[in-house]
């Protein structure tokens, strides 16, 4: 009866608040159980993510919603407020290391495809699994010493973090580090991204010129020309050293492999053998190199083979990815962030006075953080918003 009418309305907020993010956070995790298409290695990682903040909503939350009913009065033992404090720690430190986690695997998937992609299988799973469990392992690392008596406090009816030097330890180690990295892991990224941009619009303003050129070069000529050029075009063969070449077909350019590209990247080069011995059209892969075949009558066949490059439904698809987790970084800085540099000022700035309104305040803002990333991944990824929808209608 002592405490302020306003207080009767916050803890329904607060546990609206707690289901929300529950409800929220369980459909991520069912999504990427269910759908197959949503198994990769990078969404394994935002699985870990939502465990974290489903682990927030139900062993920290609780706690906070009670002290903030009584006052933050603590009436329960001083071991139930050393775990309480030791889970509050450990979940954020494990929100954002998954977040750091993320990050490099965007940085390896975006910098690195080619590696990238040869990790698939049972490698991956590997990797991912290896990741996690780093994570976690930090994660309890950084909150441990509040298990063993590291937070001490004369006031049995307070349950705060009250060691100062733990309170710069955790925060480096739990927040400003990772941040750190991940926000130069990101900017990296974002340059490459935007180096590749340029590169295929240079490409594509030098192909445009080129075919302008030989627009305005190319004498007229009948159907069956233009046809024959095609197909002539479709195939490259070159021919055994036995039979003389002519002088203009001896060597190519290095322009003419370029040119070849178009064609062998639309469909795959049909080979022909020389004197009436025909071999079967067939599908190749497009690795830089020459392929020799052995024909019947005893001559060879050299075909060039060029580089393979990433298709661009997967560029799209990887850098669309990159772009929703930075969103989910930026968010969860602008949440966390308040909260880290009030508890440092309120544990060693004394004339900084930070009111307890304020600290509450901070404190849950951060814990909104657990709620909004459901959201930014129903809102920025297609395929996150399709199970959703699956979920809910079944």
């Amino acid at each position: 009866p002592a405490l302020p009418h306003s207080h009767t309305y916050y803890p329904l907020c607060y546990c609206t608040l707690i289901l929300a993010i529950v409800f929220g956070n369980v459909l991520v995790c069912l999504a990427v159980l269910r759908e197959r298409t949503l198994q990769t290695t990078t969404n394994y990682l935002v699985v870990s993510l939502a465990v974290a903040d489903l682990l927030v909503a139900m062993l920290v939350m609780p706690w906070v919603v009670y002290l903030e009913v009584t006052g933050g009065v603590w009436n329960f033992s001083r071991a139930c407020c050393d775990i309480f404090v030791t889970m509050d720690v450990m979940m954020c430190s494990a929100s954002i290391l998954n977040l750091c986690a993320i990050s490099i695997d965007r940085y390896t998937a975006v910098v690195m495809p080619v590696q990238y992609q040869c990790g698939t299988g049972k490698k991956s799973c590997k990797r991912v699994s290896i990741m996690i469990g780093m994570v976690w392992m930090l994660a309890f690392a950084v909150s441990c010493p509040l298990l063993f008596g590291f937070n001490t406090t004369g006031d049995p009816s307070v349950c705060s973090i009250s060691n100062p030097d733990f309170v710069i330890y955790s925060s480096v180690v739990s927040f400003y580090l990772p941040f750190v990295v991940t926000l130069l892991l990101y900017v990296r990224i974002y340059f490459v991204l935007r180096q590749r941009q340029r590169k295929r619009s240079l490409s594509r303003q030098g192909s445009h010129s080129i075919s302008v050129k030989a627009h305005y070069t190319q004498q007229p000529r009948s159907k069956v020309e233009i046809q024959d050029s095609r197909l002539s075009h479709s195939r490259l063969q070159v021919k055994s050293p036995v039979q003389a070449l002519s002088p203009k077909k001896k060597l190519l350019t290095p322009s003419d492999p370029q040119q070849y590209c178009s064609f062998c990247h639309q469909a795959s080069i049909s080979r022909v053998g020389t004197n009436g011995n025909e071999l079967k059209e067939e599908r190749r892969s497009s690795n830089q190199g020459l392929e020799v075949h052995q024909l019947s009558n005893g001559k060879t066949l050299t075909t060039l083979r060029l580089a393979s490059q990433q298709p661009r439904t997967v560029q799209l698809r990887e850098r669309k990815a990159t772009q929703m987790l930075a969103i989910v970084l930026g968010t969860f800085v602008v949440c966390w962030l308040p909260f880290f540099m009030t508890h440092i000022l309120n544990t060693h700035c004394q004339a900084c006075h930070i009111t307890p309104e304020l600290y509450s305040a901070t404190t849950w803002l951060g814990y909104v953080n657990s709620a909004l990333n459901p959201i930014i991944y129903t809102t920025f990824n297609t395929e996150f918003r399709k199970a959703f929808l699956k979920i809910l209608c079944c």
